[in-house]
């Protein structure tokens, strides 16, 4: 036998080894499939002729549920391998799921046991005990019971405390919400509109008048939006409504939108007082801007926001571009909580210049937000976000912290400077205000003499409690200015209610035509009206030496702006004080 016939009958021998192993392992792996199989079968037939609900869970997605579980929450075992767990527990419930199923998954827990509420397919709710467990080495699989609970009772959709908003008498947002995934899961073909209207003074209504006028108004915008368009309307939120059309047009939505804008043309009585109310609306299409519910509803709401940023009283459609700006705004909120500790703001001090004697004499305290990524973000966009989010004390305090310390600094310098601080509306209702600027100035060593706080006009605020508030401060030594003054409702209330010791005149006044008569005559006005109180004057917004002559004939005190320098850093304030001297001795003196 040769070397060669050797070789191949080894190689034949340990292919023939190999083909058996592999067939045994195949039959091995067949055997487990069926047995695997079998025993699934097995599970439907007990599962299916249990008395209780059944499920099992993939993830966060029903991958198998029984009879009784599709009769306890009203879905078809379809619809349900459709939904999440989070579409079918109840909102008040969700966060607690979700906190358990993730003790399952990192094993902090094998089991749990709660009562939970189901919303069911047709809005309506039940109270199930529910019991789930991890299936033993399956990293995401969950195996649960649910059953009604002893002595519980089935909501229907009379149920008016959660479905049917005691207010407006309308259906509410879980009743939205059902509709939609009804609609959206068993009849995907069908075309959808949600147009989501917005009442634009709500807010105002609730804090210059009172919950009571704001109920009425609600209520009042509900009769009207249920008179134009039925039982398509929603009570979504506090001011938001929402109406639901099947197969339209967007020149049928058009049409209704147009149709609910005149509707909101007549006034609306308010305790006797004809209140004219402006909505914006945004809308949203299934199945051409969201693939489900949920995402629908998101989109309409993005369009009356991006609406609402353009200009009130108007409607938007939604378009991808919208969103994507919404999620750009929600990443600066997220940078934004995170800007004080992270050291991102910094003050830029204007100088506010002496006219009668021709020097420096304090600045106003500017707060710059210098993104790490963004570079600097303008103050007319961060500011009004941080009253939104609820973050301008923290911002408010650093400032005037800052800025005392800076001023006491200059003032050990031998720079003889007065600060000027702004104070938000938010601040000024602030419980702790009085105290926080007596921390301030202690903590600064600064003389309370030489710290000015700005107030702003703020439309229907309670005059009674921002004197009050501005007479304590007052009695520390600190003066109180009115900043724009003449631009807002209040500001002759404002002369006779407040301890006022300045008035800032708006720079729509200086900058204007100086040919223009009404300009120059409201600008005498303030200045004269100013002196007979004993009160300050400083001119925002002084650019050009014509400005100068003219504001020292009026008799003006003080002026700020660029023509004698831009808001600066402290350091290049101090670096630039012989070039602003050097143009006040050209321009003033």
């Amino acid at each position: 036998m040769s070397v060669n016939s050797g070789w191949l009958i080894i190689v034949a021998a340990i292919l023939a080894i190999l083909l058996c192993v592999v067939s045994l392992l195949m039959f091995f792996h067949i055997q487990r499939l069926r047995v695997k199989e079998e025993s699934e079968k097995n599970i439907r037939k007990i599962t299916d002729g249990l008395h209780i609900g059944a499920f099992i869970i993939q993830g966060d997605t029903f991958i198998y549920v029984n009879d009784r579980f599709c009769e306890l929450t009203g879905y078809s075992a379809e619809t349900l391998q459709q939904l999440k767990w989070q579409d079918v527990v109840s909102l008040q419930n969700s966060e607690e799921t979700a906190t358990l199923i993730r003790q399952l998954r990192e094993g902090q827990r094998t089991e749990f046991e709660e009562q939970l509420v189901v919303i069911r397919g047709d809005g309506s709710r039940i109270s199930l005990v529910v019991k789930c467990q991890r299936i033993k080495g399956q990293h995401s699989h969950y195996v649960g019971t649910a059953d009604v609970e002893e002595h519980a009772h089935v909501k229907d959709e009379t149920d008016t405390e959660n479905l049917i908003d005691p207010v407006t008498e309308l259906p509410g947002s879980i009743a939205l919400r059902r509709r939609l995934d009804h609609e959206t899961i068993e009849n995907p073909a069908l075309s959808l509109a949600l147009v989501f209207v917005d009442i634009d003074s709500m807010n105002r209504v609730n804090d210059t008048i009172g919950r009571e006028a704001g109920d009425k108004l609600l209520q009042e915008a509900a009769k009207r939006l249920k008179e134009c368009e039925g039982e398509r309307v929603y009570h979504f939120s506090d001011d938001e409504f929402a109406i639901l059309f099947k197969n339209r047009t967007r020149s049928d939505v058009k049409m209704h939108i147009k149709r609910i804008m005149n509707t909101f043309t007549a006034p609306i009585k308010l305790h006797d007082i004809p209140w004219y109310e402006s909505i914006t609306m945004g809308v949203s299409f299934f199945p051409e801007d969201a693939d489900t519910g949920s995402k629908l509803i998101e989109s309409a709401v993005a369009a009356i926001h991006y609406a609402k940023k353009n200009s009130r009283g108007k409607y938007e459609f939604y378009n991808p571009g919208i969103l994507n700006g919404l999620r750009k705004r929600l990443e600066l909120e997220m940078d934004l909580r995170h800007a004080v500790k992270r050291n991102e703001f910094t003050i830029h001090y204007q100088p506010q210049i002496d006219l009668k004697v021709g020097k420096v004499i304090g600045s106003e305290a500017l707060v710059r937000w210098i993104h790490p990524v963004r570079g600097v973000i303008s103050p007319g966009v961060f500011i009004p976000m941080a009253e939104e989010l609820g973050l301008i004390e923290e911002i408010g305090e650093w400032v005037l912290r800052t800025a005392c310390k800076q001023t006491k600094l200059w003032m050990d310098q031998g720079y003889s400077f007065n600060v000027s601080v702004n104070l938000s509306p938010r601040q000024l209702f602030q419980e702790n205000l009085v105290t926080l600027v007596q921390s301030a100035l202690y903590d600064s060593g600064l003389p309370a003499k030489s710290l000015q706080l700005e107030i702003t006009e703020t439309a229907g605020a309670d005059l009674f409690v921002m004197s009050q508030k501005l007479q304590a401060l007052e009695k520390l030594g600190v003066s109180i200015s009115i900043d724009d003054f003449g631009t807002g409702y209040n500001s002759l209330n404002y002369l006779k209610q407040l301890p006022l010791s300045q008035l800032k005149i708006d720079q729509s006044f200086i900058r204007g035509n100086r040919h223009d008569q009404h300009d120059v005559a409201l600008v005498r006005m303030i200045v004269a009206l100013a002196n007979e109180l004993d009160l300050q004057v400083v001119a925002e917004g002084v650019e050009t030496a014509e400005h100068v002559q003219f504001l020292k004939q009026t008799n003006c005190a003080l002026a700020q702006g660029y023509l004698f320098a831009r808001p600066l850093t402290a350091e290049r304030l101090i670096d630039q004080l012989g070039l602003i001297n050097s143009q006040i001795s050209e321009t003033v003196i």
